[in-house]
């Protein structure tokens, strides 16, 4: 079953689409170096993947940013996967006062 999914994600170009429109995403995942389960703001380009590793596993390889300062903290590999979340920035003519 796990094979059928990650068939379907690795090349299914409307998953891929919708990261490249979001100005960022969130990815939910389980970090093996702090042992715990964190959520990191990213953003795909040209280079970003997803793909399957050698044991079988989802990665997605994507520009990572700080979580504090929101700078780019480099490329990151995430596995153990648990959710991807878009998200858009509102643009409106209005501004917030």
């Amino acid at each position: 079953m796990i094979e059928k999914y990650l068939d379907e994600i690795t090349t299914d170009s409307e998953v891929i689409e919708a990261l490249k429109e979001a100005d960022h995403f969130l990815i939910t995942h389980y970090c093996k170096k702090r042992d715990q389960i964190e959520t990191r703001r990213c953003y795909w380009d040209s280079k970003s993947k997803i793909w399957e590793t050698k044991q079988g596993k989802l990665a997605i390889t994507c520009v990572a940013l700080n979580d504090e300062t929101y700078e780019i903290d480099g490329y990151r590999t995430f596995t153990d996967i648990f959710s991807v979340t878009g998200r858009k920035a509102i643009h409106t003519s209005e501004e917030i006062q």
